[in-house]
C-alpha cells in the first residue's frame, strides 16, 4: 500500500513545537518528530557513554534538521490548513511503500552501550569487541524491547549487580528477551522467560538462540501464572501497577532472600509503587533512578 509523506521543516526546536502543536490540533496526532535537541538530551547524564558506539553519520543526521512528518493515503487530498502550514515552512513530498515502513526503522538501530561493559548490537550490524565487553545481540522481531530505553538501562545495571553465578532467574514479561539474556550472560545457571506476548515469546527464544544461551527456556505466562520453575531472582521491566502485582506474585511463591528487580516505574507512581512491595515483605537493596523512571533491587524477608 503506498502512502504520501509530507515533510515539514522548522528552523529550530521552539519552532518544531509550534509547529507540532498546530498540527496535532489539525488532527495530525500520529506525526514522526524529529527534534535535534533529542540526541544532545540523550546523550547527556546516565546515557553519555552511548556515544561512544554510537553512529557519529546517524547522530548527525539526526542534528541535521528539526522536522515533523504527516502521512496520508496516496489517493488523500490534503486539508487546506495543511496546505496552509506547508506555505509557512519548507517542505518537501514522496510516497512511500508500507513495506518500506516496516524495515526503515532498522537503519537507525546501530549497536550502543546500555551499561559500561555491556554493548547492545542488532544482529544485522557489526560491530568488533572490544576486551571485558560483554555484547548482547537482539533481533526484535515483531515483540517490544530493543533494549534502548533508559528503563531497560536501570534493569541491566541492577543485574550486573545481582545475578549471581549459578542462579535460577525468572524475566517476567520478557518482551524481546534482552534481559533474559543479559542474565544468562552474566553467569544464570537457568533462565526461563515468559510473556503474555506469543510473538514475545518466539523473539526471545530466537535471540537466547543468536546468543548461544542455552539454559533460556520461554513460554506464555500471564506474569507467574502457571509458572512453576522456581527462582532466585525474578525480574520484570514493566509498567508500576503490574510491577506491583508481580510483587505479590513473587511473594507468595519465593523462600526468604529471593531477588526482586523491577524497571518501568513512572516517577508520579514511585512512593505507591515502593510501599506496596515493602507492604509484600519486601526491603530494597537498592533504588536507581533516570530521567523520570524508577528501578529498584529488593530481597523477599518473609511474611
Amino acid at each position: 500500500m503506498k502512502y504520501k509523506e509530507i515533510k515539514i521543516y522548522a528552523k529550530d526546536s521552539a519552532q518544531l513545537s509550534q509547529l507540532t502543536e498546530e498540527l496535532t490540533a489539525m488532527g495530525y496526532e500520529d506525526l514522526l518528530i524529529n527534534d535535534p535537541a533529542d540526541v544532545d538530551e540523550l546523550l547527556e547524564g546516565s546515557w553519555a557513554y552511548t556515544g561512544s558506539v554510537a553512529d557519529k553519520e546517524l547522530l548527525d543526521s539526526f542534528r541535521s534538521s528539526a522536522y515533523a512528518v504527516v502521512y496520508l493515503d496516496a489517493d488523500e487530498q490534503q486539508s487546506e490548513e495543511l496546505s496552509e502550514i506547508m506555505k509557512r515552512f519548507e517542505s518537501s513530498q514522496a510516497l512511500v511503500d508500507d513495506e518500506d515502513w516496516l524495515h526503515k526503522w532498522e537503519e537507525y538501530y546501530v549497536p550502543f552501550r546500555i551499561t559500561p561493559d555491556i554493548v547492545v548490537k542488532p544482529v544485522w550490524r557489526e560491530y568488533e569487541k572490544a576486551p571485558g565487553e560483554l555484547v548482547i545481540d537482539i533481533d526484535p522481531g515483531l515483540a517490544f524491547g530493543t533494549g534502548t530505553s533508559p528503563t531497560t538501562y536501570l534493569a541491566a545495571r541492577l543485574l550486573e549487580k545481582h545475578v549471581k553465578t549459578g542462579m535460577d532467574v525468572i524475566d517476567a514479561g520478557c518482551g524481546t528477551g534482552i534481559l533474559a539474556v543479559i542474565a544468562s550472560k552474566l553467569g544464570a545457571g537457568r533462565v526461563h522467560a515468559v510473556d503474555i506476548d506469543p510473538e514475545a515469546v518466539a523473539a526471545a527464544e530466537n535471540n537466547a538462540k543468536i546468543n548461544g544461551c542455552g539454559n533460556i527456556s520461554a513460554a506464555e505466562a500471564d506474569l507467574l501464572k502457571g509458572v512453576e520453575q522456581r527462582a532466585d531472582l525474578v525480574i520484570g521491566n514493566l509498567l508500576a501497577p503490574l510491577v506491583m502485582a508481580l510483587s505479590e506474585e513473587v511473594a507468595e511463591r519465593s523462600e526468604p532472600g529471593t531477588v526482586f528487580v523491577a524497571s518501568g516505574i513512572i516517577d508520579d507512581m514511585e512512593e505507591e509503587c515502593l510501599a506496596h512491595v515493602m507492604a509484600q515483605g519486601f526491603e530494597f537493596l537498592e533504588i536507581m533512578r533516570d530521567d523520570c523512571w524508577t528501578a529498584f533491587a529488593a530481597r523477599f524477608k518473609g511474611n
